[in-house]
C-alpha cells in the first residue's frame, strides 16, 4: 500500500475533495486508518486479540487523540471510526522524506492507492513525528506500542510462514540436532495466534500452551543469535578475509540466517501473544499497564537489533556472492557435499535479505549499478569492471569517475584511479578483475595536494598527496592530447576540489613572520 504523490493533476483527487479517510501513523511505516465505513479495497489488518470492550475503547481513544469523529455519536450511522492498520510502503516513506506534500489544517494531503495499483481514496495523514502522532501516543500509552507489535505479527505470519524451501532444507540438514525443537516452537506460536485471532483474544486456554516455553524460546533466538554475531565478527575484515570467509562458509551463513528468522519470528510472536494476554486482564488493567508498556518496548528494541543485525549479515553475503559471480572462473561455491553453482547461492541469499527486508518495512540495502559520468579510458570503460565495482566498492556512495592508469614505478603496474562522493580508490587491475578486490582507499578528506603535469608526446603525469602517502602516477600516451588529454584534465581538477589543509596540520613560526614584518617595512620605505 501506498500513499501516492506522482501526476497528481491527472490521477489525484481534486484539491477540493474533502478526504474521505485519514491515516495517523504511529510508529514509522505503521499507522492507523479512520473511516466512515469499512474499506474492502485496501490491505487493512484489522485490530486482533483484543476483546470487544477492549476494542471499543481502543477506537474512543484513537478518535479522540487524533480528532476525528463525534464521540457522542459513535456507532451511529456516519461517525467517523477506526477501522484497522496499514504499512506504508517503504517508497512512501521515503517520498515522505524528501519531497514537501500538501497540507491543510495540520494534516499532510495525498492519495491513497488500492490493491490495484489506481487511486481509491482522497486522504490526509499526520506522519510519527507531527502533532496528531504526538498527542495520540500520548492518550494510548502502551497500546500504541501493541499496535505497532500487532502490525509486526501480522507481516511475520505472512512472510515467514512462505516457506523459502531451499534455505530451511540447509537449515534443517546443518542443524539435524536443533531443527526439532526450533520446528516445534515456530509451529506452537503459530498455532497459538491461529487460535487468538479465532477467538479475538488471548485468553488462559490460549496462553497455556505458551506459559511454560519462554526459555526454550529464548534459548533458541540466543544460540542462532550467536551464530549470526560469529559470523558479523568473521567478516568485520579486509576485502581479502571476507572474499574467503563467505566462499567457505556461505552455506552455513545460509543456514544460520534461517534459523534466525525462525527463532525471532517464534519469541516475537510469544512476546505479542503474551502482552495481548496482559491486554486481557481488564480487572487490573491499571497496575498492569506499566508491565505492559515495558515489555512492549523492549520487545520492539530487541526484535529492532536483531533484524538489523540479520539485514547487516545477510547484504554482506548476498554483496560476496554477487561479486563472486561476476569475477573469471569463480563459478562454483562450496555447498553441503558438493559445490553449487555461485549464481544459485546468488539466488538464496537475495531471497533471505529480501524477506528480512520485508518484515522490517524495508527495501534490501543494494547498491546501485556503477555508471561513472566521467571515464578515462582509451575507449569505453569495460562492463565487466563496472559490474566488479558495483559489489567491490565499500560504502554506498556512486562513482563519480575512473580513469585507466599506471602506479609510477621501476616496472609499472595497470591501475584503476576511481573517485566517489566521498572517498577514492587505488587498485591494481589484476587485483579487481581477477579477485574482486580494491587494495587502496583513502578519504577526499585526507586529500592534500593535487597536481597534474603534462609530458608531452608521453601521456601525462598526476601526483596526489595525501595526509600519509604520496601517490604518484601516469596515463598512457593515448592521453596525451585531444580527448584523452581534457578527460585527464577534467578527472585531476575533480580530485584537486578536494584538496585541503585542516587547521590542526598547519604550522607557524616567529622566525618567518619577523621575517615577513620585515619585508613588509622594507617595502614601505
Amino acid at each position: 500500500m501506498s500513499l501516492s504523490e506522482e501526476d497528481p493533476l491527472s490521477n489525484a483527487p481534486e484539491p477540493g475533495d474533502e478526504p474521505s479517510v485519514s491515516l495517523v501513523e504511529v510508529d514509522p511505516g505503521v499507522a492507523v486508518l479512520f473511516a466512515e465505513q469499512p474499506l474492502t479495497d485496501l490491505d487493512l489488518v484489522p485490530f486482533e486479540m483484543l476483546s470487544p470492550a477492549t476494542r471499543q475503547s481502543f477506537n474512543d481513544k484513537l478518535a479522540v487523540a487524533a480528532g476525528i469523529g463525534n464521540l457522542a455519536v459513535q456507532g451511529a450511522q456516519g461517525a467517523v471510526s477506526a477501522q484497522g492498520l496499514v504499512r506504508l510502503a517503504p517508497q512512501t516513506l521515503e517520498a515522505l522524506r524528501t519531497l514537501r506534500p500538501v497540507t491543510s489544517g495540520g494534516w499532510n494531503l495525498g492519495a491513497l492507492a488500492g490493491s490495484n495499483g489506481q487511486f481509491a481514496h482522497a486522504v490526509r495523514w499526520a506522519p510519527a513525528t507531527g502533532a496528531q502522532s504526538a498527542t495520540m501516543l500520548a492518550s494510548l500509552g502502551p497500546a500504541a506500542a501493541l499496535l505497532a507489535l500487532q502490525m509486526q505479527l501480522a507481516s511475520i505470519s505472512r512472510r515467514v510462514d512462505e516457506n523459502i524451501e531451499l534455505t530451511r532444507d540447509v537449515l534443517r540438514a546443518l542443524h539435524e540436532d536443533q531443527w526439532a525443537s526450533l520446528l516445534g516452537l515456530y509451529e506452537t506460536t503459530t498455532r497459538a495466534v491461529r487460535e487468538a485471532r479465532a477467538v479475538g483474544a488471548v485468553n488462559d486456554h490460549i496462553f497455556a500452551s505458551l506459559r511454560t516455553r519462554e526459555a526454550d524460546l529464548r534459548k533458541q533466538r540466543h544460540l542462532f543469535g550467536s551464530f549470526l554475531r560469529a559470523h558479523l565478527k568473521a567478516l568485520d575484515a579486509d576485502a581479502k578475509g571476507r572474499r574467503a570467509y563467505v566462499q567457505k562458509n556461505a552455506e552455513q551463513i545460509i543456514a544460520d540466517a534461517h534459523g534466525v528468522l525462525m527463532a525471532e519470528s517464534s519469541w516475537y510472536r510469544y512476546q505479542v501473544l503474551r502482552a495481548a494476554h496482559i491486554g486481557h486482564d481488564i480487572a487490573n488493567a491499571i497496575e498492569n499497564e506499566p508491565l505492559l508498556a515495558d515489555l512492549t518496548a523492549e520487545t520492539q528494541r530487541e526484535h529492532t537489533i536483531a533484524m538489523d543485525e540479520l539485514t547487516l549479515l545477510l547484504d554482506q553475503l548476498e554483496r560476496q556472492c554477487r561479486l563472486t559471480a561476476e569475477l573469471p572462473g569463480e563459478r562454483t561455491l562450496p555447498f553441503t557435499s558438493k559445490r553449487q553453482a555461485s549464481r544459485d547461492t546468488v539466488a538464496m541469499a537475495a531471497a533471505l535479505s529480501e524477506r528480512t527486508a520485508e518484515l522490517s518495512n524495508r527495501t534490501v540495502p543494494r547498491p546501485a549499478p556503477v555508471a561513472p559520468q566521467l571515464t578515462v579510458f582509451n575507449g569505453a570503460a569495460p562492463d565487466g569492471v563496472l559490474q566488479i565495482l558495483r559489489w567491490a566498492i565499500p560504502g554506498r556512495e556512486p562513482l563519480l569517475a575512473i580513469a585507466d592508469l599506471n602506479l609510477d614505478r621501476l616496472v609499472g603496474d595497470n591501475a584503476y584511479l576511481a573517485i566517489t562522493s566521498e572517498s577514492f580508490f587505488l587498485s591494481a587491475q589484476s587485483s579487481v578483475r581477477k579477485q574482486g578486490i580494491i587494495d587502496r582507499e583513502y578519504t577526499l578528506a585526507d586529500v592534500r595536494y593535487v597536481r597534474f603535469r603534462e609530458r608531452g608526446k608521453q601521456g601525462p603525469a598526476l601526483d596526489i598527496i595525501t595526509k600519509n602517502e604520496d601517490l604518484k602516477l601516469t596515463f598512457d600516451d593515448w592521453a596525451s592530447t585531444g580527448s584523452g588529454l581534457e578527460d585527464a584534465r577534467r578527472f585531476s581538477d575533480l580530485l584537486a576540489m578536494a584538496m585541503n589543509l585542516p587547521e590542526e596540520e598547519r604550522r607557524a613560526d616567529p622566525l618567518l613572520l619577523e621575517g615577513a614584518r620585515e619585508t613588509v617595512q622594507l617595502a614601505r620605505s
